[in-house]
């Protein structure tokens, strides 16, 4: 499907970042490449696919939490995935491509980095007095953000109670200065800045226990954790401390490494493109109809006939469960006889249906070319806060494109933007 392109506003600076240092402007001493935009356009998604993902995730939400899914998934899992703090998960990601014949999710992840600098700041770019005619579901910057503190407070809130107050956040990653998205770090923090809630970027490592009882980063407790650490389910060393916090409910982290364990580890996927695994787990025919036309089929590479399977390897993708950030995916037309048979020796990689991405026409310092984009909605539970594109050439999806980066999305009012 090709995306329709509206132009937006004359880039400015976002009103939501008056009064605060430019986080797009590096801290001195780090070494950090700017993040790429897709130009001063936006994507148009047409109302009734934006319904179909909204629905989607509502459904992969509400079923990842039903009692026989968590049975299954729990079955042979370590105790600290089988750990249930009572929170769930900020910034949920549910990426998607636009087929021909509509939207088609093929990955869910936690902590989805972007949502600030991708959704917000790409919206806050748009003039929604212009854009008002054409968009539906366009918020005021103003309301976007009360959203998405809102995520963290019933966070907070789930896991210790209706009348606790969430006051102190760290934000966490490996090395975060090094990050490609440490700028959206610096955003969230000024978020919380004015929204009354202190907040401090650390690494992982920082963490500490705190008496009498807790987490703290130096004599600094910390109330939650928001999670921007790859190490989803904190089984690395760095993340030691705040996975005894964790388990020991001492502190509130989120994304909780169950949601993880719930819906991101990409093995799920294989259950939500079944109509035979949704019925065992209860799913009505409708929903598991709906799910699986959604979702592409998705196998586990163990179990497939290697002959078979790549003779036909241009129908595939294959993809490890646990990666991140398109890491070691590979397509299947443009896999070799010798890398299939690594693969095969590989643990816990997945083939999954091709589902070809959107493309839409984008001028780059190269002249204007025909490009590929995906779309993210960023969620909380079962709702949808934000939507974002990532624009790109290649197998997989990155911000290394010239002319690619970030964009904006516009549900469209009506009409048809095939």
């Amino acid at each position: 499907m090709r995306g329709t392109l509206a132009r937006a506003a004359d880039p400015r600076p976002p009103r939501w970042l008056d009064g605060a240092r430019d986080p797009f402007v590096p801290d001195p001493g780090v070494t950090q490449a700017a993040i790429p935009f897709a130009g001063s356009t936006i994507i148009a998604l047409e109302a009734r696919h934006f319904e179909a993902i909204r629905r989607c995730v509502s459904l992969c939400f509400r079923i990842a939490h039903s009692p026989a899914w968590q049975a299954r998934v729990d079955a042979g899992a370590p105790p600290h995935l089988r750990h249930a703090p009572g929170n769930f998960g900020v910034f949920m990601g549910y990426d998607f491509h636009l087929t021909r014949e509509g939207p088609r999710l093929i990955e869910i992840n936690t902590n989805a980095g972007g949502a600030l600098v991708n959704g917000l700041h790409t919206a806050a770019l748009c003039d929604p007095e212009r854009l008002a005619c054409v968009c539906d579901e366009l918020l005021p910057v103003d309301q976007m953000e009360s959203r998405l503190v809102g995520q963290f407070r019933d966070e907070f809130a789930a896991a210790r109670g209706p009348q606790a107050a969430l006051r102190r956040v760290a934000i966490v990653d490996d090395h975060p200065r090094e990050q490609f998205l440490y700028p959206e770090f610096r955003l969230v923090r000024a978020l919380f800045s004015r929204n009354g809630i202190e907040a401090r970027i650390a690494d992982t490592r920082e963490l500490a226990p705190h008496e009498p009882g807790g987490l703290a980063l130096g004599d600094w407790p910390v109330d939650l954790v928001y999670l921007r650490d790859t190490d989803f389910t904190l089984e690395t060393p760095r993340a030691q401390a705040l996975r005894d916090a964790y388990l020991a409910g001492s502190v509130v982290v989120t994304p909780s490494p169950r949601e993880y364990h719930l819906l991101a580890d990409k093995r799920r996927l294989t259950w939500l493109s079944s109509r035979e695994e949704l019925s065992a787990l209860g799913v009505g025919e409708e929903e598991s109809a709906f799910l699986t036309t959604l979702v592409p089929e998705t196998r586990l590479l163990s179990q497939q006939d290697p002959d078979a399977l790549f003779a036909a390897r241009r129908e595939w993708v294959f993809k490890p469960a646990t990666s991140f950030g398109s890491r070691a995916v590979y397509r299947g037309d443009k896999l070799t006889r010798r890398r299939f048979a690594e693969l095969l020796r590989e643990p816990g990689y997945l083939v999954q249906r091709h589902a070809a991405p959107g493309e839409l026409e984008v001028e780059t310092s190269e002249g204007r070319r025909t490009m590929k984009f995906d779309v993210r909605a960023y969620a909380y539970r079962d709702q949808v806060l934000l939507l974002g594109a990532r624009v790109y050439q290649g197998q997989v999806t990155n911000l290394r494109s010239p002319g690619g980066g970030f964009s904006a999305i516009c549900v469209a009012r009506g009409g048809d933007s095939s």
